[in-house]
């Protein structure tokens, strides 16, 4: 009755009438489209990172079913903790308008995805060469290049680092240096004993690699 007497005095004194286009239950989202956006939105934001960033691109993934515990940020690694593993701290700050979203704005949406997989690939590169550096430093598996010809440090370099080989022989090494050193060896060669060391060196080491691959004789 309180709802009847509302309705009638609003329409007595000229109040505007509710709309009666409104659904008479309330509109349920399935949870399927939260979960399909989800993964698109989590796919779409790596993919676009590791197009974005090649050496990314070039690491490869490995899903673990159980890993160490996160860290709280600046929390010493218990002591039996691998240096092979280290947590990497990813941040980026998206910022929604209320105006894009009612308006639907989605070259607003995609530039704003552009821009949090550039920051995310860019932080993952940098982390990942940073945890390269710590281990190598550890093990003491580093080169001193100070004063020395490139191509000599480059030697030394392939015969203490893994390597492997591809179905057509040639060595899977991807070679990373600042743009500005990149800059002065663009026109620099190796002399031909130095091209002879590097050919003598790949060699050795490719055999080395097909003898490991090979399948001993049973008894």
């Amino acid at each position: 009755m309180d709802g009847e007497y509302a309705q009638a005095t609003a329409e007595a004194v000229g109040a505007p009438k509710a709309k009666t286009d409104q659904p008479e239950e309330p509109w349920v989202r399935p949870r399927e489209y939260d979960i399909g956006g989800l993964r698109w939105f989590s796919e779409a934001s790596r993919e676009l990172a590791r197009a974005l960033h090649p050496l990314l691109a070039q690491v490869t993934r490995e899903e673990l079913a159980e890993g160490p515990s996160p860290q709280a940020e600046g929390d010493a690694l218990p002591a039996e903790a691998s240096s092979l593993y280290r947590p990497m701290v990813i941040r980026h700050e998206w910022t929604v308008s209320v105006e894009d979203v009612a308006a639907f704005n989605l070259e607003q949406f995609l530039a704003d995805l552009y821009s949090l997989a550039d920051s995310m690939g860019g932080q993952s590169v940098r982390g990942m060469l940073e945890h390269i550096s710590a281990v190598a430093d550890e093990y003491g598996n580093t080169i001193d290049a100070g004063g020395r010809d490139f191509f000599d440090v480059f030697a030394e370099a392939l015969e203490t680092i893994d390597m492997t080989f591809d179905d057509e022989g040639r060595p899977n090494l991807t070679v990373l240096m600042h743009p500005d050193q990149m800059e002065k060896l663009r026109d620099k060669q190796p002399t031909p004993e130095q091209e002879a060391r590097l050919d003598a060196i790949l060699q050795r080491r490719k055999e080395e690699w097909l003898a490991s691959r090979r399948r001993r004789d049973l008894p």
